[in-house]
Protein backbone atom coordinates (compact mmCIF):
# COMPACT_ATOMS: atom_id res chain seq x y z
CA UNK A 1 0.00 0.00 0.00
CA UNK A 2 1.37 3.52 -1.01
CA UNK A 3 1.90 5.61 2.37
CA UNK A 4 -0.09 8.93 2.21
CA UNK A 5 1.77 11.46 1.35
CA UNK A 6 2.97 13.63 4.70
CA UNK A 7 1.63 16.98 5.58
CA UNK A 8 3.37 20.15 6.30
CA UNK A 9 2.11 19.82 10.04
CA UNK A 10 3.51 16.22 10.38
CA UNK A 11 6.74 17.30 9.06
CA UNK A 12 7.20 19.84 10.68
CA UNK A 13 6.53 18.36 14.11
CA UNK A 14 8.58 15.65 13.20
CA UNK A 15 11.40 17.47 12.84
CA UNK A 16 10.94 19.21 15.72
CA UNK A 17 10.94 16.06 17.73
CA UNK A 18 13.90 15.08 16.48
CA UNK A 19 15.16 18.76 17.45
CA UNK A 20 13.91 18.20 21.30
CA UNK A 21 15.77 14.71 21.01
CA UNK A 22 18.77 15.83 20.05
CA UNK A 23 19.44 13.97 17.00
CA UNK A 24 18.52 16.63 14.07
CA UNK A 25 20.62 16.59 11.33
CA UNK A 26 22.17 19.56 9.70
CA UNK A 27 20.36 19.61 6.51
CA UNK A 28 17.47 18.47 8.86
CA UNK A 29 17.83 21.45 10.53
CA UNK A 30 18.32 23.47 7.32
CA UNK A 31 14.77 22.07 6.12
CA UNK A 32 13.04 23.10 8.98
CA UNK A 33 14.05 26.34 9.21
CA UNK A 34 12.94 26.71 5.47
CA UNK A 35 9.60 25.54 6.13
CA UNK A 36 8.94 27.95 8.93
CA UNK A 37 10.42 30.86 6.80
CA UNK A 38 8.14 29.94 4.24
CA UNK A 39 5.08 28.86 6.19
CA UNK A 40 4.21 31.11 8.89
CA UNK A 41 1.35 30.04 9.92
CA UNK A 42 2.47 26.61 11.28
CA UNK A 43 4.76 28.82 13.50
CA UNK A 44 2.67 29.11 16.64
CA UNK A 45 2.14 25.13 16.78
CA UNK A 46 6.02 24.20 16.11
CA UNK A 47 6.48 26.52 18.99
CA UNK A 48 3.94 25.23 21.22
CA UNK A 49 5.20 21.47 20.60
CA UNK A 50 8.70 22.75 21.69
CA UNK A 51 7.32 24.21 25.04
CA UNK A 52 5.25 21.17 25.37
CA UNK A 53 8.43 19.24 25.65
CA UNK A 54 10.79 21.59 27.70
CA UNK A 55 7.84 23.15 29.87
CA UNK A 56 8.64 26.66 29.17
CA UNK A 57 4.94 27.91 28.54
CA UNK A 58 5.02 29.63 31.45
CA UNK A 59 8.15 32.05 30.99
CA UNK A 60 7.50 32.22 27.51
CA UNK A 61 4.66 33.87 27.09
CA UNK A 62 6.60 37.31 27.56
CA UNK A 63 7.90 36.85 23.42
CA UNK A 64 11.57 37.32 25.13
CA UNK A 65 14.45 34.93 24.75
CA UNK A 66 15.08 33.76 28.85
CA UNK A 67 17.95 35.14 30.60
CA UNK A 68 20.13 32.69 32.25
CA UNK A 69 18.36 32.68 35.55
CA UNK A 70 15.24 32.37 34.24
CA UNK A 71 16.15 29.15 32.32
CA UNK A 72 17.75 27.97 35.86
CA UNK A 73 14.70 28.29 37.49
CA UNK A 74 11.98 26.70 35.20
CA UNK A 75 14.43 24.33 33.50
CA UNK A 76 17.11 23.20 35.02
CA UNK A 77 16.59 20.86 38.64
CA UNK A 78 16.80 23.49 41.63
CA UNK A 79 19.13 20.81 43.49
CA UNK A 80 21.65 19.65 40.80
CA UNK A 81 23.57 17.51 43.08
CA UNK A 82 20.50 15.83 44.40
CA UNK A 83 18.86 15.57 40.89
CA UNK A 84 22.41 13.85 39.67
CA UNK A 85 22.94 11.69 42.71
CA UNK A 86 19.28 9.85 41.42
CA UNK A 87 20.59 10.10 37.09
CA UNK A 88 23.55 8.96 35.55
CA UNK A 89 25.98 11.48 34.65
CA UNK A 90 25.53 11.09 31.08
CA UNK A 91 22.08 11.03 31.09
CA UNK A 92 21.60 14.80 32.81
CA UNK A 93 23.77 16.25 30.34
CA UNK A 94 22.00 14.58 27.27
CA UNK A 95 19.09 15.83 28.96
CA UNK A 96 20.40 19.34 29.45
CA UNK A 97 21.93 19.24 25.73
CA UNK A 98 18.44 18.50 24.58
CA UNK A 99 17.10 21.62 26.43
CA UNK A 100 19.47 24.12 24.69
CA UNK A 101 18.81 22.65 21.73
CA UNK A 102 15.08 23.42 22.66
CA UNK A 103 15.80 27.01 23.35
CA UNK A 104 17.76 27.59 20.40
CA UNK A 105 14.78 26.45 18.67
CA UNK A 106 12.92 29.25 20.22
CA UNK A 107 15.40 31.42 18.88
CA UNK A 108 14.54 30.46 15.79
CA UNK A 109 11.45 30.81 15.83
CA UNK A 110 11.71 34.69 17.19
CA UNK A 111 14.12 35.44 14.41
CA UNK A 112 11.76 33.89 11.86
CA UNK A 113 8.47 35.82 13.70
CA UNK A 114 11.00 39.35 13.43
CA UNK A 115 11.75 39.00 9.66
CA UNK A 116 8.72 38.46 8.36
CA UNK A 117 8.52 39.57 4.76
CA UNK A 118 7.47 43.13 3.92
CA UNK A 119 3.84 43.30 3.25
CA UNK A 120 2.36 40.13 5.76
CA UNK A 121 0.67 41.52 8.90
CA UNK A 122 1.45 39.90 12.20
CA UNK A 123 -1.10 37.09 13.49
CA UNK A 124 -3.11 39.10 16.46
CA UNK A 125 -4.74 36.47 18.45
CA UNK A 126 -5.99 36.80 22.37
CA UNK A 127 -4.82 33.94 24.95
CA UNK A 128 -7.46 32.03 23.89
CA UNK A 129 -7.71 32.20 19.89
CA UNK A 130 -5.59 31.07 17.12
CA UNK A 131 -7.82 33.26 15.33
CA UNK A 132 -5.86 35.01 12.04
CA UNK A 133 -6.61 38.56 12.53
CA UNK A 134 -4.66 41.93 10.52
CA UNK A 135 -5.43 44.76 12.51
CA UNK A 136 -2.97 47.02 10.68
CA UNK A 137 -5.61 48.55 7.98
CA UNK A 138 -6.32 52.30 9.11
CA UNK A 139 -9.82 53.40 9.94
CA UNK A 140 -12.20 55.25 7.36
CA UNK A 141 -11.51 59.08 6.44
CA UNK A 142 -13.43 61.53 7.98
CA UNK A 143 -16.86 61.35 6.14
CA UNK A 144 -18.20 65.10 6.88
CA UNK A 145 -18.56 67.63 9.76
CA UNK A 146 -21.09 69.34 11.51
CA UNK A 147 -22.87 72.70 9.86
CA UNK A 148 -25.30 73.70 12.42
CA UNK A 149 -27.86 72.40 14.60
CA UNK A 150 -31.29 74.32 15.94
CA UNK A 151 -33.03 72.81 18.65
CA UNK A 152 -32.02 69.36 18.13
CA UNK A 153 -31.92 66.03 20.17
CA UNK A 154 -29.91 63.53 17.99
CA UNK A 155 -27.50 60.98 18.88
CA UNK A 156 -25.43 58.31 16.92
CA UNK A 157 -26.03 54.88 16.85
CA UNK A 158 -23.53 52.29 18.50
CA UNK A 159 -22.22 51.57 21.86
CA UNK A 160 -22.73 55.47 23.42
CA UNK A 161 -20.49 57.01 21.03
CA UNK A 162 -19.40 61.00 21.78
CA UNK A 163 -20.72 63.65 19.27
CA UNK A 164 -18.41 65.62 17.73
CA UNK A 165 -17.97 67.99 14.87
CA UNK A 166 -16.52 64.94 12.45
CA UNK A 167 -17.51 62.15 11.66
CA UNK A 168 -16.25 58.64 10.30
CA UNK A 169 -18.72 56.21 8.51
CA UNK A 170 -22.28 55.79 10.97
CA UNK A 171 -26.07 56.68 11.13
CA UNK A 172 -27.84 59.35 12.87
CA UNK A 173 -30.49 59.39 14.27
CA UNK A 174 -32.34 62.57 15.05
CA UNK A 175 -35.48 63.01 17.03
CA UNK A 176 -36.26 66.47 17.62
CA UNK A 177 -36.02 70.06 15.64
CA UNK A 178 -32.66 69.79 12.29
CA UNK A 179 -29.37 69.44 11.97
CA UNK A 180 -26.93 69.83 8.76
CA UNK A 181 -23.50 68.40 7.87
CA UNK A 182 -21.21 69.40 5.11
CA UNK A 183 -19.95 66.16 3.59
CA UNK A 184 -16.36 66.29 2.11
CA UNK A 185 -17.10 65.29 -1.53
CA UNK A 186 -18.97 68.80 -1.56
CA UNK A 187 -22.70 67.95 -0.90
CA UNK A 188 -24.69 70.28 2.33
CA UNK A 189 -27.38 67.83 3.91
CA UNK A 190 -29.94 69.30 6.35
CA UNK A 191 -32.24 66.92 8.49
CA UNK A 192 -35.22 67.78 9.56
CA UNK A 193 -37.03 65.64 12.44
CA UNK A 194 -37.52 63.04 13.06
CA UNK A 195 -35.20 60.96 10.61
CA UNK A 196 -32.37 58.23 10.45
CA UNK A 197 -29.42 59.33 7.94
CA UNK A 198 -26.69 56.85 7.41
CA UNK A 199 -23.29 58.71 6.20
CA UNK A 200 -21.69 56.48 4.90
CA UNK A 201 -18.79 58.30 2.28
CA UNK A 202 -17.76 61.28 1.15
CA UNK A 203 -20.16 61.10 -1.49
CA UNK A 204 -22.81 59.23 -0.14
CA UNK A 205 -25.28 58.74 2.05
CA UNK A 206 -28.91 56.90 3.15
CA UNK A 207 -32.13 58.07 4.44
CA UNK A 208 -33.54 55.27 6.30
CA UNK A 209 -36.43 57.34 6.97
CA UNK A 210 -37.45 61.05 7.79
CA UNK A 211 -36.83 64.05 5.25
CA UNK A 212 -33.94 65.63 4.12
CA UNK A 213 -32.81 68.35 1.29
CA UNK A 214 -29.48 68.52 -0.33
CA UNK A 215 -27.33 71.07 -1.88
CA UNK A 216 -24.46 70.42 -4.05
CA UNK A 217 -21.30 72.57 -3.65
CA UNK A 218 -18.39 71.91 -5.11
CA UNK A 219 -18.47 68.29 -5.62
CA UNK A 220 -16.38 66.09 -8.08
CA UNK A 221 -18.09 63.14 -7.89
CA UNK A 222 -21.69 62.96 -7.91
CA UNK A 223 -23.46 62.70 -4.33
CA UNK A 224 -25.37 59.48 -4.34
CA UNK A 225 -28.50 59.05 -1.52
CA UNK A 226 -29.45 55.59 -1.09
CA UNK A 227 -33.15 55.17 0.01
CA UNK A 228 -35.24 51.64 0.45
CA UNK A 229 -35.90 51.19 -3.25
CA UNK A 230 -34.05 54.36 -5.17
CA UNK A 231 -30.56 55.72 -5.32
CA UNK A 232 -30.78 59.50 -6.13
CA UNK A 233 -27.61 61.12 -8.19
CA UNK A 234 -27.36 64.45 -7.99
CA UNK A 235 -26.26 66.48 -11.50
CA UNK A 236 -25.09 69.43 -9.76
CA UNK A 237 -28.46 70.44 -8.01
CA UNK A 238 -30.58 71.28 -4.97
CA UNK A 239 -33.07 68.79 -4.16
CA UNK A 240 -35.47 67.17 -1.31
CA UNK A 241 -36.56 63.58 -0.41
CA UNK A 242 -38.85 62.14 2.05
CA UNK A 243 -38.94 58.53 2.84
CA UNK A 244 -42.40 57.42 4.75
CA UNK A 245 -43.21 54.81 6.75
CA UNK A 246 -44.36 52.51 4.03
CA UNK A 247 -40.82 53.01 2.96
CA UNK A 248 -41.88 55.06 -0.29
CA UNK A 249 -39.74 57.29 -2.19
CA UNK A 250 -40.72 61.13 -3.02
CA UNK A 251 -38.25 63.69 -4.80
CA UNK A 252 -38.74 66.93 -5.24
CA UNK A 253 -36.49 68.98 -7.13
CA UNK A 254 -35.46 72.39 -6.44
CA UNK A 255 -32.66 73.39 -9.22
CA UNK A 256 -30.81 71.63 -11.91
CA UNK A 257 -31.32 67.70 -12.28
CA UNK A 258 -31.25 64.39 -10.41
CA UNK A 259 -31.37 60.71 -12.14
CA UNK A 260 -33.19 58.10 -10.27
CA UNK A 261 -32.91 54.74 -10.29
CA UNK A 262 -34.06 51.10 -8.48
CA UNK A 263 -31.62 49.72 -6.14
CA UNK A 264 -29.44 46.95 -8.01
CA UNK A 265 -31.20 43.40 -7.05
CA UNK A 266 -28.69 41.21 -8.51
CA UNK A 267 -25.28 39.91 -7.42
CA UNK A 268 -22.10 41.93 -8.06
CA UNK A 269 -20.71 39.12 -8.53
CA UNK A 270 -21.17 35.56 -9.78
CA UNK A 271 -18.68 32.78 -9.78
CA UNK A 272 -20.21 29.22 -11.07
CA UNK A 273 -16.91 27.65 -11.93
CA UNK A 274 -18.86 26.39 -15.10
CA UNK A 275 -15.68 27.90 -17.74
CA UNK A 276 -14.57 24.89 -20.03
CA UNK A 277 -11.69 23.39 -18.52
CA UNK A 278 -9.32 24.99 -21.13
CA UNK A 279 -10.26 28.49 -20.38
CA UNK A 280 -9.66 30.38 -17.39
CA UNK A 281 -12.10 30.89 -14.22
CA UNK A 282 -13.98 33.90 -14.23
CA UNK A 283 -16.70 35.82 -12.72
CA UNK A 284 -20.04 35.38 -14.43
CA UNK A 285 -20.52 38.85 -14.57
CA UNK A 286 -17.73 40.90 -14.96
CA UNK A 287 -15.74 38.83 -16.51
CA UNK A 288 -12.90 39.18 -14.09
CA UNK A 289 -10.05 36.51 -14.29
CA UNK A 290 -9.58 34.05 -10.83
CA UNK A 291 -6.00 33.29 -9.43
CA UNK A 292 -6.14 29.44 -8.67
CA UNK A 293 -3.55 28.03 -6.17
CA UNK A 294 -2.28 24.78 -7.05
CA UNK A 295 -4.16 22.93 -4.89
CA UNK A 296 -7.42 24.23 -5.65
CA UNK A 297 -8.84 21.54 -8.46
CA UNK A 298 -11.52 22.33 -11.14
CA UNK A 299 -14.21 19.05 -10.72
CA UNK A 300 -17.54 18.30 -11.90
CA UNK A 301 -20.35 20.82 -10.82
CA UNK A 302 -22.39 20.31 -7.63
CA UNK A 303 -24.83 22.43 -9.76
CA UNK A 304 -23.88 23.04 -13.87
CA UNK A 305 -20.55 21.85 -15.02
CA UNK A 306 -17.95 23.15 -12.67
CA UNK A 307 -17.00 23.24 -8.70
CA UNK A 308 -13.82 23.13 -7.02
CA UNK A 309 -11.77 20.75 -4.60
CA UNK A 310 -9.79 22.19 -1.79
CA UNK A 311 -7.44 20.29 0.07
CA UNK A 312 -6.74 21.98 3.16
CA UNK A 313 -3.53 23.17 2.13
CA UNK A 314 -2.40 26.91 2.59
CA UNK A 315 -2.36 27.26 -1.91
CA UNK A 316 -5.86 25.87 -1.99
CA UNK A 317 -7.43 29.35 -2.72
CA UNK A 318 -9.15 31.16 -5.25
CA UNK A 319 -8.08 34.69 -5.35
CA UNK A 320 -10.57 37.32 -6.43
CA UNK A 321 -8.89 40.33 -6.26
CA UNK A 322 -9.87 43.25 -4.01
CA UNK A 323 -12.50 45.09 -6.50
CA UNK A 324 -10.93 48.13 -6.71
CA UNK A 325 -10.24 49.09 -3.41
CA UNK A 326 -7.90 51.53 -2.03
CA UNK A 327 -9.01 52.12 1.54
CA UNK A 328 -11.59 51.16 3.86
CA UNK A 329 -15.37 51.87 2.33
CA UNK A 330 -13.93 51.88 -1.68
CA UNK A 331 -13.98 49.42 -3.98
CA UNK A 332 -16.62 46.61 -5.35
CA UNK A 333 -16.79 44.88 -2.66
CA UNK A 334 -18.10 47.95 0.16
CA UNK A 335 -20.59 47.70 1.07
CA UNK A 336 -23.07 49.87 3.77
CA UNK A 337 -26.75 48.88 4.05
CA UNK A 338 -26.68 45.23 2.89
CA UNK A 339 -25.08 41.54 2.41
CA UNK A 340 -25.34 38.33 1.01
CA UNK A 341 -22.89 36.02 0.58
CA UNK A 342 -23.96 32.44 -0.58
CA UNK A 343 -22.45 29.47 -1.48
CA UNK A 344 -22.84 25.49 -2.13
CA UNK A 345 -20.53 23.56 -0.55
CA UNK A 346 -19.53 19.91 0.74
CA UNK A 347 -17.41 20.06 4.19
CA UNK A 348 -14.80 18.16 5.08
CA UNK A 349 -14.26 20.20 7.66
CA UNK A 350 -12.24 18.24 10.94
CA UNK A 351 -12.14 20.38 14.08
CA UNK A 352 -9.48 20.76 16.32
CA UNK A 353 -10.56 18.42 19.19
CA UNK A 354 -11.60 15.30 17.23
CA UNK A 355 -9.22 12.40 17.49
CA UNK A 356 -7.39 13.15 14.29
CA UNK A 357 -3.45 13.15 13.66
CA UNK A 358 -1.89 16.61 14.14
CA UNK A 359 -5.51 18.41 14.18
CA UNK A 360 -4.70 21.07 16.85
CA UNK A 361 -6.14 23.81 14.25
CA UNK A 362 -7.83 24.63 11.54
CA UNK A 363 -10.75 26.85 10.55
CA UNK A 364 -12.22 26.55 7.14
CA UNK A 365 -12.97 29.85 5.08
CA UNK A 366 -15.64 29.33 2.62
CA UNK A 367 -15.28 33.15 1.99
CA UNK A 368 -13.40 36.47 3.55
CA UNK A 369 -12.00 39.67 2.66
CA UNK A 370 -9.06 40.80 5.31
CA UNK A 371 -9.33 44.55 5.75
CA UNK A 372 -8.17 44.41 8.88
CA UNK A 373 -10.96 45.20 11.74
CA UNK A 374 -12.96 45.89 8.50
CA UNK A 375 -12.85 42.25 7.21
CA UNK A 376 -16.02 40.16 5.51
CA UNK A 377 -15.91 36.53 6.50
CA UNK A 378 -18.26 33.11 6.71
CA UNK A 379 -16.44 30.34 7.37
CA UNK A 380 -16.25 26.99 9.81
CA UNK A 381 -14.59 27.62 13.07
CA UNK A 382 -13.73 25.87 16.39
CA UNK A 383 -15.39 29.24 17.97
CA UNK A 384 -13.22 30.21 21.69
CA UNK A 385 -13.43 33.95 21.16
CA UNK A 386 -16.67 33.84 23.47
CA UNK A 387 -18.11 37.37 24.62
CA UNK A 388 -15.10 38.95 22.56
CA UNK A 389 -16.35 38.78 19.30
CA UNK A 390 -19.43 37.32 19.81
CA UNK A 391 -22.83 38.73 19.06
CA UNK A 392 -24.79 37.20 20.79
CA UNK A 393 -22.60 35.02 23.03
CA UNK A 394 -22.85 31.08 22.59
CA UNK A 395 -21.01 28.19 24.10
CA UNK A 396 -18.02 27.55 22.40
CA UNK A 397 -17.45 24.79 19.73
CA UNK A 398 -18.12 23.98 16.33
CA UNK A 399 -19.48 26.73 14.69
CA UNK A 400 -20.53 28.85 10.97
CA UNK A 401 -19.60 32.28 11.75
CA UNK A 402 -21.05 35.22 9.88
CA UNK A 403 -18.11 38.41 10.48
CA UNK A 404 -18.38 41.81 9.49
CA UNK A 405 -17.49 45.57 10.92
CA UNK A 406 -20.89 47.05 11.97
CA UNK A 407 -20.57 50.74 12.30
CA UNK A 408 -21.02 52.18 16.18
CA UNK A 409 -20.82 48.44 17.11
CA UNK A 410 -17.30 47.33 15.88
CA UNK A 411 -16.10 44.22 14.29
CA UNK A 412 -18.52 41.22 15.74
CA UNK A 413 -19.68 37.66 14.21
CA UNK A 414 -22.74 35.47 14.04
CA UNK A 415 -21.51 32.07 15.57
CA UNK A 416 -24.04 29.54 14.60
CA UNK A 417 -23.25 26.37 16.61
CA UNK A 418 -23.45 23.12 14.97
CA UNK A 419 -25.08 21.45 17.76
CA UNK A 420 -28.73 20.00 16.11
CA UNK A 421 -30.54 22.68 18.26
CA UNK A 422 -33.11 24.72 17.72
CA UNK A 423 -33.31 23.68 14.19
CA UNK A 424 -29.47 24.38 13.54
CA UNK A 425 -27.74 21.30 11.96
CA UNK A 426 -25.19 19.58 13.81
CA UNK A 427 -21.56 18.92 12.85
CA UNK A 428 -22.14 15.82 11.30
CA UNK A 429 -25.67 16.96 9.25
CA UNK A 430 -23.45 19.34 7.59
CA UNK A 431 -20.48 17.24 7.05
CA UNK A 432 -22.38 14.16 5.50
CA UNK A 433 -20.88 14.51 2.27
CA UNK A 434 -23.61 16.02 0.55
CA UNK A 435 -23.95 19.55 -1.24
CA UNK A 436 -24.91 22.27 1.36
CA UNK A 437 -26.50 25.29 0.18
CA UNK A 438 -25.00 28.01 3.19
CA UNK A 439 -26.16 31.63 2.60
CA UNK A 440 -25.30 34.71 4.83
CA UNK A 441 -27.10 38.10 4.91
CA UNK A 442 -27.17 41.32 7.44
CA UNK A 443 -29.87 43.99 6.16
CA UNK A 444 -29.26 47.51 7.49
CA UNK A 445 -32.69 48.38 6.66
CA UNK A 446 -34.27 45.92 9.74
CA UNK A 447 -31.19 45.23 11.47
CA UNK A 448 -30.97 41.75 10.42
CA UNK A 449 -28.27 39.66 10.45
CA UNK A 450 -29.10 35.84 9.91
CA UNK A 451 -27.59 32.58 8.47
CA UNK A 452 -29.83 30.00 6.28
CA UNK A 453 -29.15 26.54 5.85
CA UNK A 454 -30.53 24.59 2.69
CA UNK A 455 -33.51 27.44 2.44
CA UNK A 456 -34.12 27.72 6.04
CA UNK A 457 -33.25 30.26 8.72
CA UNK A 458 -31.18 28.50 11.19
CA UNK A 459 -30.00 31.77 13.25
CA UNK A 460 -30.13 35.71 13.44
CA UNK A 461 -30.09 38.93 15.31
CA UNK A 462 -31.14 42.17 15.15
CA UNK A 463 -29.43 45.58 16.12
CA UNK A 464 -31.25 48.97 15.88
CA UNK A 465 -32.28 49.90 12.09
CA UNK A 466 -30.04 51.53 9.77
CA UNK A 467 -26.86 50.17 11.80
CA UNK A 468 -24.13 50.33 8.53
CA UNK A 469 -21.49 48.10 7.78
CA UNK A 470 -18.01 49.23 6.92
CA UNK A 471 -16.11 47.30 4.69
CA UNK A 472 -13.66 47.41 1.24
CA UNK A 473 -10.18 48.25 0.73
CA UNK A 474 -7.08 46.93 -0.70
CA UNK A 475 -7.21 43.77 0.66
CA UNK A 476 -7.65 40.50 -2.09
CA UNK A 477 -11.48 38.68 -1.53
CA UNK A 478 -10.83 35.32 -1.32
CA UNK A 479 -13.05 31.89 -1.67
CA UNK A 480 -11.52 28.69 0.26
CA UNK A 481 -9.02 30.45 1.94
CA UNK A 482 -7.73 33.37 4.35
CA UNK A 483 -5.28 35.77 2.13
CA UNK A 484 -3.34 39.11 3.51
CA UNK A 485 -0.57 41.12 2.64
CA UNK A 486 0.48 42.32 -0.86
CA UNK A 487 0.24 40.39 -3.84
CA UNK A 488 3.83 39.92 -3.91
CA UNK A 489 3.87 38.19 -0.65
CA UNK A 490 0.14 36.59 0.06
CA UNK A 491 0.30 34.08 2.25
CA UNK A 492 -2.97 31.19 2.76
CA UNK A 493 -3.62 30.27 6.79
CA UNK A 494 -6.96 28.94 6.80
CA UNK A 495 -7.58 26.75 3.62
CA UNK A 496 -10.92 25.17 3.29
CA UNK A 497 -11.34 20.88 3.27
CA UNK A 498 -14.17 19.70 0.69
CA UNK A 499 -16.10 21.18 -2.73
CA UNK A 500 -17.25 24.68 -3.36
CA UNK A 501 -19.60 26.02 -5.91
CA UNK A 502 -22.37 28.50 -7.19
CA UNK A 503 -20.71 31.80 -4.92
CA UNK A 504 -22.85 34.85 -5.52
CA UNK A 505 -21.49 38.46 -3.80
CA UNK A 506 -24.65 40.53 -3.30
CA UNK A 507 -24.48 44.49 -2.12
CA UNK A 508 -28.18 43.85 -0.34
CA UNK A 509 -30.00 41.23 1.87
CA UNK A 510 -31.49 38.58 -0.41
CA UNK A 511 -35.03 38.06 1.89
CA UNK A 512 -35.94 34.38 3.11
CA UNK A 513 -38.08 33.47 -0.02
CA UNK A 514 -35.54 35.04 -2.55
CA UNK A 515 -33.09 32.54 -0.39
CA UNK A 516 -35.61 29.32 -0.36
CA UNK A 517 -36.33 29.85 -4.01
CA UNK A 518 -32.15 29.47 -4.71
CA UNK A 519 -32.33 26.40 -2.97
CA UNK A 520 -35.22 24.98 -4.74
CA UNK A 521 -33.52 25.46 -7.78
CA UNK A 522 -30.30 23.93 -6.79
CA UNK A 523 -32.52 20.98 -5.48
CA UNK A 524 -33.88 20.75 -9.60
CA UNK A 525 -29.95 20.92 -10.81
CA UNK A 526 -30.24 24.65 -11.79
CA UNK A 527 -28.37 27.78 -11.03
CA UNK A 528 -29.64 30.00 -8.19
CA UNK A 529 -31.04 31.87 -11.42
CA UNK A 530 -32.79 29.51 -13.32
CA UNK A 531 -30.45 29.97 -16.19
CA UNK A 532 -31.75 33.74 -17.04
CA UNK A 533 -28.63 36.03 -15.11
CA UNK A 534 -27.40 37.32 -18.58
CA UNK A 535 -31.12 38.18 -19.29
CA UNK A 536 -31.57 39.99 -16.20
CA UNK A 537 -27.94 41.14 -16.35
CA UNK A 538 -29.25 42.70 -19.72
CA UNK A 539 -32.64 44.32 -18.21
CA UNK A 540 -31.42 45.78 -15.05
CA UNK A 541 -28.38 48.07 -17.10
CA UNK A 542 -31.07 49.12 -20.02
CA UNK A 543 -33.32 50.49 -17.40
CA UNK A 544 -36.06 52.12 -15.25
CA UNK A 545 -34.01 55.04 -14.75
CA UNK A 546 -35.88 58.84 -14.68
CA UNK A 547 -34.74 61.89 -14.82
CA UNK A 548 -36.01 65.01 -12.85
CA UNK A 549 -35.41 68.59 -13.97
CA UNK A 550 -35.91 71.71 -11.66
CA UNK A 551 -39.85 71.96 -10.05
CA UNK A 552 -40.82 68.16 -10.92
CA UNK A 553 -41.96 65.74 -8.34
CA UNK A 554 -42.12 61.66 -8.18
CA UNK A 555 -43.31 59.45 -5.98
CA UNK A 556 -41.08 55.91 -6.02
CA UNK A 557 -42.75 52.24 -4.99
CA UNK A 558 -41.04 50.77 -1.89
CA UNK A 559 -40.38 47.62 -3.16
CA UNK A 560 -39.43 47.86 -6.81
CA UNK A 561 -38.61 51.67 -7.00
CA UNK A 562 -40.88 52.03 -9.77
CA UNK A 563 -42.01 55.22 -10.69
CA UNK A 564 -45.84 55.92 -9.16
CA UNK A 565 -47.24 58.65 -11.24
Amino acid sequence: MTEPEQTLSEQILELADAQCSGIITESEMETLEQLLTNHPEYRQEYLNYVFLHVGLTGVATSGELLSAKAIEKSILPRDISHTTSQKPLHLWITQTLCILVCLFSIGLFLFLSKNEQAGVPPVVADKTSQYYFDENTNPPEEVATLSQTVQATWELLGNNPALTKHFQPGTVKLTSGNVAFAFSGGADISLASPALFGMERKNHGTLFSGTLSAHITESKLPFTLETPSVEVVDLGTEYEVTVNEAAETFVHVLDGQVEVKPRRRLPRFYWNFDQREESPLTDTISGNAISIGKNAKRIPGLTGSGAVRFNNKPDASLLLGNGGGKEVGTGDYSVSTGITVEALVITEWQTPNEPQKNVSFDYDEIFRKEDGSYRILLSFQNDDRASQTQIPDVEKGPCLSFGLFLSGMGYNELDMPLDGKEGRPSLDEIRDGKPHHIVATYNGWTGIKAIYIDGKLCMNHRFPVGTMIISGGPAPAVIGNLISGNFETLVGREPFSGVIDEVAFYGFALDAATVAQHYARVQQGKDYFDGQLNNFVMQEKQGGNVLLNKGEKMKFAAETGEPIF
